[in-house]
């Protein structure tokens, strides 16, 4: 049996959620478009927590990529004042809500379900 392979360390995490060409220029694309890679990352790190035989590290990068666009790059854009309404940019900045609901990461339904149990 070969030997397993280390995880990663936080640092090689991060460095690798930050080769994200996305996060580089917010003013390259349409703010639109941030928004939805955004909810990509969002998704994907979803899918590989939970869905995708808990790929721990690929969540992990996935959801630190939507964060950094969520709270470095599109509050920088050079539309987010005009394009985005009040409770939409106050949305953006309530992002440490999870709503995913699992027992895996601790927040939400699975949280109280946790508790009952």
């Amino acid at each position: 049996m070969p030997p397993a392979a280390r995880p990663a360390t936080i640092s090689e995490l991060a460095a690798a959620a930050k080769a994200d060409p996305d996060a580089a220029s917010p003013a390259k694309q349409p703010l639109k478009y941030y928004l939805r890679r955004a909810e990509t990352h969002k998704s994907g790190g979803k899918a590989l927590a939970h869905d995708a035989g808990l790929d721990l590290e690929r969540a992990f990068i996935e959801y630190a990529r939507a964060a950094t666009l969520i709270v470095e790059t599109i509050p920088s854009h050079r539309d987010y004042a005009t394009e985005l309404t009040e409770p939409q940019r106050e949305n953006l900045t309530a992002v440490s809500t999870n709503t995913c609901g699992c027992k895996l990461c601790g927040h939400g339904a699975g949280m109280a379900s946790q508790r009952s149990a």
